[in-house]
């Protein structure tokens, strides 16, 4: 009962934080991303290094938040070259060498801050456009009650496991049963917001979001299952880690953002 009561009460805590940093300035949501990315990419990086691959931590951990800023402040293009070009000398010094640290150190750029700088992009648009928070929130949301109903779906009456050999307690039951009450959530939650978008579009971007919250989740969990652990990291008590918050959101935050602007 402690356990159970200490999982809601940091849940709550955490959920009131991201919703804040959301809808706050925009300076106040790029500060709360680079703390979070950091510490994400840092245990990122520690799963690599239970895998037999030690990478520097405060370089790579420094190539993301740049990679972060420079879109946030509109940099030129070019810029994000130079980024590829540090992973890429570092990578070939390595000793001994393995193509894996060019290969995952560019797979950490796009993983933990090309991905994550949506939001900031989806954040960008929705005050352009003079839009609600709602819609900017949309995302959160979805994914929290989409990985909510799916976990308690298939726990109740799952049989069929969806992907055993990484991901044990996730079935199709689960997956389908989330799939079939996200789509009336995301119809009622967006329809006021944007009416002139076509009803059957809000079912393509529940599938498309559901989809994409299990593959974002099921890929965290490749190298978990191969680091052998259970959370990145125990920093957020019975949450795991901050990698482990946001694996799903890492894909649904940038689909509803080309979603929006396809359909807006």
């Amino acid at each position: 009962m402690k356990e159970l009561l200490s999982r809601i009460v940091v849940g709550f805590l955490l959920g009131a934080i991201i919703i804040l940093a959301s809808i706050s300035r925009p300076i106040f949501l790029l500060l709360f991303l680079l703390i979070w990315l950091g510490i994400a990419t840092a245990e990122f990086l520690h799963l690599l290094q239970r895998i037999g691959l030690k990478f520097n931590y405060p370089l790579f951990i420094a190539i993301n938040l740049i990679f972060i800023l420079l879109i946030h402040f509109n940099a030129p293009l070019h810029y994000l070259f130079f980024l590829i070009v540090i992973i890429f000398l570092w990578a070939i010094f390595q000793s001994p060498f393995s193509s894996k640290y060019f290969t995952y150190g560019l797979f950490s750029l796009f993983y933990l801050a090309f991905l994550p700088t949506h939001f900031l992009l989806l954040k960008k648009l929705v005050t352009e456009n003079h839009l609600s928070n709602h819609i900017l929130l949309f995302p959160l949301f979805f994914t929290w009650l989409n990985d909510t109903l799916a976990y308690g779906i298939g726990k109740g009456i799952g049989q069929r496991k969806l992907a055993e050999a990484i991901s044990p307690q996730k079935t199709y039951e689960g997956f389908f049963g989330a799939l079939t009450l996200s789509i009336p959530f995301s119809f009622f939650y967006l329809k006021s917001f944007l009416p002139k978008v076509f009803p059957l579009n809000f079912i393509l971007l529940s599938v498309l979001l559901t989809i994409l919250a299990q593959i974002g989740d099921l890929l965290e969990s490749v190298f978990k299952r191969e680091a052998k652990v259970k959370d990145s990291s125990n920093l957020l008590l019975g949450h795991g880690g901050f990698l482990d918050r946001i694996d799903s959101l890492l894909f649904t935050i940038p689909a509803f953002y080309y979603w929006l602007k396809v359909f807006f």
